[in-house]
């Protein structure tokens, strides 16, 4: 196993996949986060997007392997997303010429843009935002280069230790959308899915795209206002409702696949964690 991309998903992951008996092989930007990784029984790999060629030739057996994650976050705006876009292709072709046999691929339900109403797995993407294209350019582009060998796992918003959109909220008022669902998953959820994934490929569909959201979509005003509460934090504001159904990711099919059934379903029944 490699897990191109040990940070807040990626280590917490390779950690899991290391108590689970499997070798696993990882990246961080720097020797010191590489040494880090030592520490916790994976092996360390130093990795820069895009690859440098004298850095590049010394990571052929981080990519000879079983299976190769790529969990690298693109940045924010245009610039960002073209250089992640190439980078991530030269990435791949690079484990491809040195005997990784297959990919899975972290994407993001930002995919399906500004569409309307019920998501489901079948549902034909329509990004409207940078981030939205670029990663659904880059699901066709592995699709074309890897055929059934890649995975592609769309996720909704993150949420877990010290990460919840309800931080960036607190206090703001005129938010917009506050009638519009939530589409959130938690970090344990997307590690149990990642791994069911690895093990269950075999019986998997061939043309392997999924996504991950909870099963539960309150609004975004009842939900942010809740978790605001909950924690303290000044409750934000929204506008008046302006009618806007919004999105709503249904995982149902992606869940019978994997065989999951999601430890943080009920998003109104958790509490932010902030201070873990």
């Amino acid at each position: 196993m490699s897990i191109c991309g040990c940070g807040w998903l990626g280590l917490p992951l390779a950690k899991h996949l290391v108590s689970q008996g499997f070798s696993v092989k990882g990246t961080k930007q720097t020797p010191e986060g590489a040494a880090l990784l030592q520490a916790e029984g994976i092996d360390g790999y130093v990795l820069t997007l895009p690859l440098q060629e004298s850095v590049s030739d010394n990571l052929a057996s981080l990519w000879k392997c079983d299976v190769l994650v790529v969990n690298v976050p693109p940045g924010r705006g245009s610039v960002f997303a073209d250089h992640y876009y190439d980078a991530i292709l030269e990435l791949v072709t690079k484990a491809r010429a040195h005997g990784c046999k297959r990919v899975i691929f972290i994407s993001s339900t930002s995919v399906y843009g500004e569409l309307q109403g019920e998501i489901t797995e079948v549902t034909s993407p329509v990004p409207s935002s940078i981030s939205g294209q670029t990663h659904y350019q880059l699901e066709q582009a592995l699709r074309t280069m890897w055929g059934d060998d890649l995975a592609v796992l769309r996720l909704s918003g993150l949420i877990g230790p010290k990460r919840h959109p309800v931080t960036f909220l607190a206090g703001r008022e005129g938010i917009t959308n506050g009638g519009a669902p939530v589409n959130l998953i938690h970090l344990d959820d997307c590690i149990q899915a990642i791994t069911a994934l690895i093990n269950r490929w075999e019986l998997l569909p061939s043309e392997r795209t999924f996504h991950l959201a909870a099963s539960a979509h309150p609004s975004r005003k009842t939900y942010y206002s809740k978790m605001a509460m909950t924690v303290g934090l000044p409750v934000p504001q929204f506008a008046d409702e302006d009618g806007s159904q919004g999105k709503w990711i249904n995982a149902q099919q992606t869940c019978d696949w994997l065989g999951l059934t999601l430890a943080n379903d009920n998003l109104m029944a958790g509490m932010p964690e902030l201070k873990q």
